[in-house]
C-alpha cells in the first residue's frame, strides 16, 4: 500500500511517474524488491528521499529499517508498518481428530484416520490451503511419533541428534485416510478477509494423536514417562 500510495502521488507532481506499470505488476507478483534499470527505477533514484528508502518511517521495525537500509538506493521502496485496524490478536486455530489403532500387548499402533479443520478465514486458494495444513499435520505428527527431546542429565546437551534416534516422518507413518476441512467464515479485521495458516495444524495434530494413544493406554502411559 506504501508503494501504491507513492506511484498515486508521484504523476501529480513529476511527470513520467516513478515506475512504469508494468514493472509494478510484477512487483505486487514476485512480492520482493525490483530494481528497475529503465527510466521508472531512475526516477525513483532521482527522487531519493521516501522513494528510494532513503527516508524511512519512524514506526517502522527495527530489523525492518535494518533491511531497507541495506536497499536504499536501488529503485522505488514500498515499506511500511502494518497499521491495518484490528480489536485483538489475528490468528488462526485448527482442531485436529485422530483415530488411533494400537496393540496393547506389543505396542505397536497405526494411524487410521485423521481430519484437521481450520478457521483461516476466507479461503483464496483451496488447493495450497489442504497442502498446508495436511503437510503442517504431518509435521505435528512426526513430534509425536517420532522425535525424541533427550538430554545428558550431567552436562544437559542434546543426545538425539541423528536421523536413526530422531527420524522424520516417512509415508509409512502418514493416517490410511487424511483430510481437511475449513470453516471459511471471512475475518473483517484483515483486507482480503483472510488470515495465514502454518503453526496451528502442528501442536493441533500433534496433540490429537497423544490424546488418542493415551486414550487407548490410560493416561499412565505419560505420566510414567515424566
Amino acid at each position: 500500500m506504501d508503494g501504491k500510495k507513492k506511484l498515486q502521488k508521484s504523476p501529480r507532481r513529476h511527470s513520467g511517474g516513478v515506475l512504469r506499470n508494468s514493472t509494478w505488476a510484477r512487483a505486487r507478483v514476485e512480492r520482493r524488491p525490483i530494481i528497475d534499470p529503465g527510466p521508472g527505477g531512475l526516477k525513483a533514484i532521482e527522487l531519493g528521499g521516501k522513494y528510494d528508502g532513503h527516508e524511512l518511517p519512524q514506526d517502522i521495525n527495527s530489523f525492518t529499517k535494518t533491511s531497507a537500509t541495506a536497499l536504499a538506493g536501488l529503485g522505488l521502496m514500498g515499506v511500511a508498518r502494518d497499521s491495518y485496524p484490528r480489536d485483538g490478536g489475528t490468528h488462526s486455530f485448527v482442531a485436529s481428530f485422530a483415530e488411533v489403532e494400537i496393540d496393547v500387548e506389543t505396542g505397536k499402533y497405526h494411524i487410521v484416520d485423521f481430519l484437521a479443520s481450520a478457521d483461516v478465514g476466507t479461503v483464496i486458494n483451496p488447493r495450497s490451503l489442504g497442502g498446508q495444513i495436511l503437510g503442517r499435520s504431518m509435521l505435528g505428527i512426526s513430534h509425536a511419533i517420532g522425535q525424541k527431546t533427550v538430554y545428558d542429565q550431567h552436562y544437559g546437551v542434546p543426545l538425539a541428534v541423528r536421523f536413526y534416534q530422531n527420524r522424520p516422518p516417512t509415508i509409512l507413518d502418514a493416517p490410511q485416510h487424511m483430510t481437511w476441512a475449513a470453516v471459511n467464515i471471512p475475518d473483517p479485521e484483515t483486507p482480503v478477509g483472510a488470515r495465514g495458516i502454518g503453526e496451528p495444524p502442528v501442536g493441533s495434530a500433534c496433540a490429537a494423536v497423544l490424546n488418542a494413544i493415551s486414550d487407548a493406554l490410560g493416561d499412565d502411559i505419560f505420566g510414567g514417562r515424566r
